[in-house]
């Protein structure tokens, strides 16, 4: 089974509606409810809430960059890979 999601034009939205409504009846497809609260299922270290959040933090990462941080691509690399486990708990 394949699963689409739509946005729908408001204007026809009643009549995109009523066709769903007969497919369903006539048990051609099935309404999937989305019940994944996604906005609460990442760690809250990666969840950024402002924007002054996001200029912080690519300030600190350009002071890292200027400070000589990152010496060559190997170890930007590492870093990176790093990063990600750390941060997001995902390998990249």
């Amino acid at each position: 089974m394949q699963t689409m999601n739509l946005k729908i034009d408001d204007s026809f939205f009643p009549h995109f509606k009523a066709m769903i409504e007969s497919f369903v009846k006539d048990h051609k497809i099935e309404i999937i409810e989305d019940t994944n609260d996604y906005g609460n299922s990442y760690p809250q270290t990666v969840v950024v809430r402002s924007i002054e959040e996001i200029r912080t933090r690519v300030s600190e990462a350009q002071k890292r960059i200027e400070n000589g941080e990152f010496h060559t691509q190997e170890q930007y690399e590492l870093m990176m890979d790093r990063f990600f486990s750390e941060q997001l708990g995902m390998k990249r």
